[in-house]
């Protein structure tokens, strides 16, 4: 593949991204917050977490590490100004949530509903126009489909508009060749024309309970998902301004690629015999298709090593509700599941929250409402067709073809499991999960085996703010090697 030439990047180290201060830390008022869970040890299926102060003392300040402050944090505990910045709530999560590592259910809101005639091109600007008038606008740029179509309308438009261009910004995670997407960035950026690109190097900075992950950890408590920390490199650098992801992308795209039952009812596609099935399917009562999708959550989720066998239960009604929940016809999926959806408003909460400590806005334009809407209302009752076909319809004007045509994608699995989690697993007190669902020695075990399950980090990161909140030696420094 050809590269795009004339790209000029500023590279920097993850350390550099952010600076901690040990007087910052001595003089701010501040004190981090520890999870506790409300309600009895029985009966907390329905609980939520919440935080209380830990009055007892105040952040560590590094004394082994490298970096000053926090212990290999490299991240300021200080708002912009300089003047302590107490932080915003983390959103709660649920039990099942932290047994499954995933934020699951909807929220008891309304429907979307239809606001406007735009079209998503259009509703997009006006989310990115929103973005570029708050500079630096900084775009987590990977390489990847979506977040080159949003570095794509954001130039565009701040071109047309005479607005300050956004900046890539790219984690760059030389250990991990799963991750490596080089390439491809090269390909987009020289097709757009930008010659500023920041590249942030990360070694093991990243991991689950790593420096930057223990900066947010000690500062929030648990945000979802896990590697939310992951943009804290990017949200410091932007201090006052904005950050665009592309955080969505892929599960609109996905929602609308596996509508075929629609398309065969909209005359889209070619039936197919099991296309019977899918359809019966559809037509049956909630709480029948309740019961499928339960039998279908309990094979999935009875592989997690982790759960008790009440955990397994509990996790397979949650996943069986959620998913019988969702409606028949693409626009409803959109306007009244996806809207509603857990998975996506705890994490733009949590990105929320983070941001919110540096005086950053982040924009999340796929799951802005505006851009819903937008989405919903061109794709009716079909959809908007495969992953490829959706983006050659909204970027097919503004991106290579061989982008847009791409079937490729990086994974940023690697960067979480770094030796200073696996340092911590092994050294974990065992206490801080007192959760029905798991087993906390079979947790462990799991833990210390060659590839942990991703969807166990959340737990990690609980176990983790535990051992610290007591001072355990193996949280005091999470080594940057």
């Amino acid at each position: 593949m050809p590269g795009g030439g004339g790209v000029r990047y500023r590279a920097v180290s993850a350390r550099s991204a952010g600076r901690s201060t040990t007087s910052a830390l001595r003089t701010s008022s501040y004190r981090p917050k520890v999870l506790v869970l409300v309600g009895e040890r029985r009966g907390c299926e329905d609980g939520q977490w919440r935080y209380r102060r830990r009055c007892d003392r105040g952040p560590r300040v590094g004394h082994r590490s490298g970096v000053r402050g926090i212990r290999g944090g490299g991240v300021d505990l200080t708002a912009a100004s300089g003047a302590p910045r107490r932080p915003l709530p983390a959103p709660p999560l649920h039990p099942v949530d932290i047994a499954y590592g995933v934020a699951l259910g909807l929220e008891p809101a309304p429907p979307l509903e239809s606001s406007s005639s735009e079209t998503p091109r259009e509703a997009l600007r006006r989310v990115m126009r929103r973005a570029l008038l708050r500079p630096p606008c900084l775009v987590s740029f990977s390489g990847g489909r979506d977040s080159s179509a949003l570095l794509a309308v954001a130039t565009e438009m701040a071109r047309q508009d005479g607005l300050p261009l956004p900046i890539p910004v790219t984690l760059v995670f030389p250990e991990s060749a799963a991750a490596e997407e080089e390439e491809w960035q090269k390909i987009v950026l020289g097709h757009l024309g930008l010659d500023d690109w920041v590249r942030i190097d990360i070694r093991h900075e990243l991991g689950a309970v790593g420096p930057v992950a223990a900066t947010a950890l000690r500062r929030h408590g648990l945000l979802w998902p896990c590697n939310t920390h992951f943009h804290l490199p990017i949200v410091q650098r932007a201090s006052g301004g904005s950050v665009v992801t592309g955080f969505g992308g892929d599960e609109i795209a996905l929602s609308s690629a596996t509508a075929r039952a629609e398309r065969v009812m909209g005359r889209l596609v070619r039936p197919r015999a099991g296309d019977i099935l899918s359809l019966g399917f559809a037509a049956t009562p909630r709480s029948v298709r309740a019961v499928v999708y339960n039998r279908r959550a309990l094979a999935e989720v009875s592989g997690l090593p982790w759960l008790t066998p009440g955990g397994v239960r509990a996790i397979s009604r949650s996943l069986g509700d959620m998913n019988a929940r969702k409606p028949f016809g693409w626009e409803s999926v959109v306007r009244q599941w996806i809207w509603r959806s857990r998975y996506f408003r705890v994490c733009t909460r949590s990105f929320a929250v983070m941001a919110d400590f540096h005086d950053v806005e982040v924009f999340h334009p796929f799951v802005a409402p505006e851009v819903l809407d937008a989405l919903g209302r061109a794709g009716g009752f079909s959809g908007l067709g495969t992953r490829t076909e959706l983006m050659g319809r909204l970027f097919g004007d503004l991106l290579p073809d061989e982008v847009v045509q791409r079937q490729t994608k990086g994974v940023f699995t690697d960067p979480v499991w770094t030796p200073a989690t696996s340092r911590f697993a092994r050294s974990w007190s065992g206490g801080g999960i007192d959760l029905p669902p798991i087993d906390a020695e079979r947790l462990r075990r799991h833990w210390m085996s060659e590839r942990p399950d991703p969807r166990s980090t959340v737990l990690l990161q609980m176990a983790w703010l535990h051992d610290d909140s007591i001072g355990a030696d193996a949280t005091i420094a999470p080594d940057v090697p």
